[in-house]
């Protein structure tokens, strides 16, 4: 080639300028892609953990939770304490319930007397013991676990106002006999005379 056709470019005056304008421009672009991938989820972890611990809040109910039915007529009190949360062993006109588990039939306020200890005349329900001691073994574990919690061998009774007294002593007995040593009896908070 001959040195007569030199080709030269065109530099404009301000071509440093643009040419920093242009690398300006090129780190803000890189910046912002990287603030895309560079999320601090402090924040958003804070909010979640707040909004956890106020639906736990919100969805907790009362401990003893009573099913209103036929079977199942509480009797009314003036007291208005609220129900710690403890075994909740519920005796309906046609069954025993520990826990929303059903343990089994009652029958004119009788337990059948082949579910009991010593027959007619025995106060060990062989049942409901084996859910009681089931039910304490899991309190157990529980308080193990976690040392805010304490077996106290509390349960809550929730009777049909027409329980026969003879049911009710082989229910104490048989809780009894599963550590469950100190009762406390659900009614519903009212006026007694309403009925």
């Amino acid at each position: 080639m001959s040195e007569d056709k030199k080709t030269f470019e065109y530099i404009p005056d301000n071509y440093e300028e643009e040419m920093l304008k242009r690398r300006q421009k090129a780190r803000m672009k890189k910046v912002k892609d990287e603030e895309i991938f560079d999320l601090n989820i402090n924040s958003l972890m804070d909010i979640l953990t707040i909004m956890l611990v106020f639906l736990l809040k919100s969805y907790a109910t009362d401990p003893v939770n009573i099913i209103p039915s036929s079977e199942l007529e509480i009797p009314k009190t003036t007291s208005h304490i609220s129900p710690a949360a403890t075994v909740s062993i519920t005796v309906a006109k046609s069954s025993i319930v520990v826990d929303n588990q059903p343990v089994l039939i009652v029958k004119d306020g009788k337990v059948d007397a082949s579910q009991k200890r010593g027959g007619e005349d025995g106060y060990f329900i062989v049942p409901l013991n084996k859910v009681l001691v089931a039910a304490a073994e899991k309190k157990r574990k529980l308080a193990a676990y976690n040392p805010t919690v304490k077996f106290e061998g509390i349960a809550t009774l929730v009777m049909d106002k027409e329980t026969p007294y003879r049911l009710l002593t082989e229910i104490m007995y048989t809780a009894g006999q599963a550590e469950f040593n100190k009762f406390k009896f659900a009614a519903i908070a009212g006026d007694p005379a309403d009925g």
